[in-house]
């Protein structure tokens, strides 16, 4: 970028940033409650002060080594230094020189740590940098004596105010930011409790997990530490991982294991004179995020480490992912055929499908109840014989056989169960298995990479087959016979009553249904799909009595690569476009009516016109609701809660458009629930068109702009 294009940043977006910074510190990410912890720690005006100089040095340090800024890791970890630095020294000279070299450390520390830990062990850093940056300057006092004072100044006058268990609670939250108080401690907890419940169940939760282990493992006075358990327990527990009963025990496995990492680092670092600081955190966190993280499947407890946020956006994601995605160890793969096909067996099917080889899928081809013409006695006769056989996933083909003759129908070759067969080498390790492949008909090598949907074989009958038909299955070793591991299909059609194809991002089929790939349509596609950097320009109204008012949507890329559709006033949400259909996901918190509309109605849509219904469960927090329903929505869901969408799509002949309706159901309690009805009008050559909400007498409207440029 010239010089000449570069603009410096509002005062606002740096106050929003410094205030996040804040909020950072117990895992929050709110600017008011970012704002409310900064008021707070004027409680101890050189901590506040020191904490303040520490934030924007470390903000100056970054701009003037032109470090990646991105995140505020380096911002936090400068306040943390400040804060501490600025509680201990008087106000004198070096107050403020001690402070900007702490921030220049922990800054650069923190850039270079943050690389580093990602891609040996995929860990965060935390506050490592602020723990580093502050023992090297204690060290640096010794040697100087300055005009220092001991962290027991700090609680000098303390005043009870509650129980002695509850001030104890109050005060060790206060340490983090030096305001060891317990009324300051109290607003401290008030703002976790204002920013999340989970956190603040988390926090309360860990203080005891952590104290009770300190106690019994004969461990003396905790108050100026205790703060590592619940940070232990917040990492861990809502985080860096989705909420749940197996994220909970993690949490408190931590926060057990911070308080025996309290009592050790004691005992090594009292000679030295150094303080624990956030160390027994670090040390638990890393411990328990570096054994989860190193697990070969995506169980439970589920990591969010890519894009760690608050317990209720990561549950709100992980909802979502599930609705949408299957369970996270269930590897996705697409139909391995053209057309049509017929599920025989499926998981633990009642033949050959059991223990250990329950997950798999046999498929053939079927007009009405029959699979073959004739008679059935010729392999010819069966209708998927000889078919096409495409690669379910990109993957390397390991191991092969094409030489075993077809059986005859009725017959089977135990010799050989699996026949000729093709097994493929996904990138994350795991082997799909495709068998009873026809004679001579396998188009590739081993060694060869293949891609998703290329063919690479013909159905045959070799093998175990009484009948000509199809085996998929998964498994973790290279070895024929291993056993089994959960995949599902993606991107299918479902075929219903009246023919009605039902859209499935992703299917684990029974016996008996019949399913095909989700295949594109181009016209559709084309006018659904977001270029990048397209603007849409849309007259919006909201009735009964709202103005006309141009709103503005935008297709961007993040400087993380991320595609987002974002509106004129900051709100946003990520979406993915695949062959096959077009969703949105992770809507930010800013509110906007405008982009609300837009993801309940069109947030997903699959791009293949024969696709008739479907299903998906966006998100409540996009419903109108008015504020006493919001708070009794919070009160009963506090992690959020789900519509269940329904969609139904067809060609309107009169107006030349797809209409898209859906029915937006929110179930607070068995017999209690709110509805919402949703339109979209996509128009071919012209995009989404129009838009309407209908809910308790709120109506929301948008319409594309006549003058909106149209689709290349």
């Amino acid at each position: 970028m010239s010089a000449a294009a570069w603009q410096p940043p509002s005062f606002e977006r740096i106050g929003r940033s410094l205030a996040k910074a804040y909020a950072a510190v117990f895992f929050c990410h709110s600017p008011w409650v970012g704002a409310w912890f900064a008021a707070l720690t004027w409680w101890t005006p050189r901590a506040a002060l020191g904490g303040l100089a520490g934030l924007l040095a470390a903000l100056l340090w970054a701009r003037v080594f032109h470090l990646s800024t991105v995140g505020r890791l380096h911002l936090v970890n400068g306040l943390l230094s400040g804060l501490i630095i600025g509680a201990l020294h008087t106000i004198e000279a070096a107050f403020f020189l001690w402070i900007a070299l702490a921030a220049l450390l922990s800054t650069l520390l923190a850039h270079w740590l943050a690389a580093l830990f990602w891609k040996t062990a995929r860990l965060p850093v935390l506050s490592l940098p602020f723990a580093i940056a502050c023992w090297t300057v204690f060290l640096a006092w010794q040697a100087n004596a300055p005009a220092t004072l001991p962290l027991s100044a700090l609680t000098a006058g303390n005043v009870p105010l509650f129980r002695p268990w509850l001030d104890d609670f109050f005060i060790s939250i206060g340490w983090l930011l030096l305001i060891p108080y317990p009324l300051a401690g109290a607003l401290v907890f008030s703002g976790i409790l204002v920013a999340s419940r989970y956190l603040a169940l988390l926090a309360v939760a860990g203080y005891a997990a952590g104290m009770a282990a300190v106690l019994m493992l004969g461990g003396g006075d905790t108050r100026m530490t205790a703060f590592n358990f619940v940070l232990a327990a917040m990492a861990l527990g809502g985080f860096f991982a989705v909420p749940g009963r197996a994220s909970f025990l993690a949490a408190i496995t931590a926060s057990v294991l911070a308080g025996w990492c309290a009592i050790a680092l004691e005992t090594l670092l009292h000679p030295l004179h150094l303080p624990l600081l956030t160390m027994p955190f670090l040390c638990a966190t890393y411990v328990m995020l570096g054994s989860l993280g190193a697990r070969l499947s995506a169980r439970e407890p589920i990591l969010t480490l890519d894009h760690p946020a608050t317990p209720e956006i990561n549950y709100e994601r992980a909802r979502l992912a599930q609705a949408r995605g299957g369970k996270a160890d269930s590897l996705p793969l697409q139909p391995p055929f053209h057309g049509e096909w017929r599920i025989t067996q499926g998981f633990d099917g009642p033949h050959t499908h059991r223990r250990p080889w329950q997950h798999a899928l046999d498929f053939d081809i079927a007009d009405g109840d029959r699979n073959h013409g004739g008679d059935g006695t010729a392999r010819e006769d069966y209708f998927c014989f000889g078919a096409p056989v495409l690669a379910p996933i990109a993957a390397q083909v390991v191991r092969l056989r094409d030489d075993l003759v077809d059986v005859l129908p009725g017959e089977v070759d135990v010799a050989n169960n699996w026949g000729n067969f093709l097994l493929l080498r996904t990138g994350a390790g795991l082997h799909v298995l495709l068998a009873h492949l026809k004679r001579s008909s396998i188009k590739v090598r081993v060694g060869e990479w293949v891609a998703a949907g290329q063919q690479v074989a013909s159905c045959g009958s070799s093998g175990r087959s009484p009948v000509p038909h199809l085996h998929l299955q998964v498994q973790l070793e290279e070895q024929l016979g291993s056993p089994t591991r959960p995949f599902h299909l993606t991107n299918v059609l479902l075929r219903g009553k009246n023919l009605a194809r039902e859209f499935r991002l992703f299917h684990l089929p029974s016996a008996g249904e019949e399913v095909s790939a989700a295949l594109s349509d181009e016209r559709l596609a084309a006018a659904v799909r977001l270029s990048r950097d397209r603007v849409l320009a849309y007259r919006f109204r909201t009735s009964p009595g709202g103005d006309v008012k141009p709103v503005t949507l935008r297709a961007k890329l993040t400087l993380l690569g991320q595609p987002r559709l974002e509106t004129g006033n900051g709100a946003s949400a990520a979406y993915e476009e695949t062959p096959a259909v077009l969703g949105f996901y992770d809507r930010n918190a800013r509110r906007d009516h405008m982009l609300d509309l837009w993801l309940l109605a069109v947030g997903l849509t699959p791009l293949s016109a024969v696709a008739d219904h479907w299903n998906d469960r966006p998100p409540a927090r996009l419903l109108p609701l008015p504020a006493g329903q919001r708070l009794l929505c919070a009160l009963l869901r506090p992690l959020g809660a789900s519509c269940d969408s329904r969609y139904r799509r067809k060609w309107d002949e009169a107006s030349g458009t797809w209409l898209q309706e859906g029915e937006h159901t929110l179930r607070l309690a068995p017999g209690f629930a709110w509805r919402c009805l949703t339109r979209a009008w996509i128009e071919p050559g012209r995009g989404i068109c129009r838009l309407r909400l209908e809910m308790q007498g709120t109506v929301w409207e948008a319409e594309l702009e006549s003058g909106s440029p149209p689709l290349s």
